[in-house]
């Protein structure tokens, strides 16, 4: 049933990227298959070929609620960011809007993409000797730093408050809604495609509006899409929505987009055989003649399942799968406990810079994670226990 009724979600969402709405009932509770599409973040495409005919009136009032907020939080942010880009013109700072931000536009209508958050590359940036772009000066890290302070500055300027300035990005909250993740890298320095996305600038070109603005070209906007969707898959899963993103993509730019050079990075990346993957889903879940294959239907129930932003099973599953050898669950935990040198800068600067302390690092990460989620590594340690090959 549960297969079923997420066949039924696809049917949903098939039918609203086509203006239409679909009829017949669904097997099981629709209360159900209402959580399954909030739990992949598609409550408001879907809520576009919802017939009023045959839903319960309040389930339909609770999703068509939904989608009236995603289109009130898409008008918001939308605005709210224009505001932002102009104060940091203003300061210096240059600017590169990604994922979300651009793939909400490629949707048939305004408010059928929910967005948490939106993403945007910063820096103080120049010209480079052998074309493209890049960080301000001789030494990055200090030009980033520079950077980070001005635009700490602007978000406090504009009423919004400081929730981390770790990892490879900042994080920025203000009431009613607004979460913006100001990103200094792409990538986490742990994850194999770093290298590739670690001089980022040098791939981006002016947006023709200001001296300030810019983006990438569409290769490599797909590119990026594609490399940050499987770090999701990959780590702990991710879900339908992704792949309705990836139909909206294709059906915008497949047709003038430079496919040679596309699947030769891909498979720099090594993510090639998951785009593919990822396209035949998209294409035959969502498009007006495809069929779903056995390979596509593994896909998506996996998906299904992992929810938008991936589940902790997922995530501990596939990080012990990945290791080599005997005795997967201890070396699970001795890389749990001691980080990298690039993770290390990433996420705990303070014991970079001052590398006598290191040997505290592995305790400060325990008694912190107990005092701010004690629930959360009861959780793990209790995934790792049952974990079997």
């Amino acid at each position: 049933m549960k297969q079923n009724q997420g066949k039924y979600l696809v049917k949903l969402i098939r039918a609203a990227l086509r203006g239409v709405v679909v009829s017949e009932e669904p097997e099981g509770e629709w209360e159900n298959l209402y959580s399954l599409a909030k739990w992949n973040s598609v409550e408001a495409i879907s809520s576009f070929a919802l017939d009023e005919a045959i839903v319960p009136e309040n389930i339909y009032k609770k999703w068509k609620n939904e989608a009236d907020t995603t289109l009130f939080r898409q008008i918001s942010f939308d605005a709210e960011r224009e505001q932002i880009l102009e104060k940091m013109a203003e300061r210096g700072l240059s600017y590169l809007p990604l994922k979300g931000i651009l793939i909400a536009g490629y949707y048939p209508q305004p408010g059928m993409r929910s967005m948490a958050d939106n993403d945007i590359l910063y820096g103080i940036v120049e010209p480079a000797q052998d074309g493209g772009y890049r960080l301000q000066g001789d030494d990055a890290d200090e030009s980033m730093m520079q950077a980070q302070k001005v635009m700490v500055s602007v978000m406090k300027e504009l009423g919004y408050k400081v929730e981390s300035l770790k990892g490879n990005h900042d994080c920025y909250m203000k009431e009613p809604c607004f979460n913006f993740e100001m990103h200094r890298e792409l990538m986490p320095a742990e994850r194999e495609q770093y290298n590739y996305f670690k001089d980022a600038w040098k791939r981006a070109v002016p947006d023709g509006e200001n001296s300030y603005g810019y983006k990438f070209s569409d290769e490599d906007e797909y590119i990026f899409f594609i490399a940050h969707a499987f770090k999701h898959f990959d780590v702990s899963g991710c879900g339908i929505r992704c792949a309705v993103d990836e139909y909206v993509f294709l059906q915008k730019k497949e047709s003038v987009m430079d496919w040679e050079y596309i699947d030769g990075e891909l498979k720099k990346l090594g993510v090639a055989e998951f785009e593919s993957d990822l396209k035949s889903l998209a294409n035959n879940a969502f498009g007006s003649t495809g069929e779903l294959t056995a390979e596509n239907e593994k896909m998506l129930y996996f998906m299904l399942g992992s929810g938008t932003y991936g589940t902790m099973e997922n995530h501990i599953r596939r990080s012990l799968d990945q290791i080599e050898g005997e005795n997967k669950k201890g070396h699970y935990w001795k890389n749990r406990f001691f980080v990298s040198e690039e993770k290390c800068k990433m996420y705990y600067p303070f014991f970079y810079r001052h590398p006598g302390f290191r040997w505290l690092l592995p305790g400060y990460r325990v008694i912190r994670g107990i005092m701010i989620h004690p629930g959360k590594l009861w959780r793990e340690w209790k995934h790792v226990r049952n974990y079997k090959e």
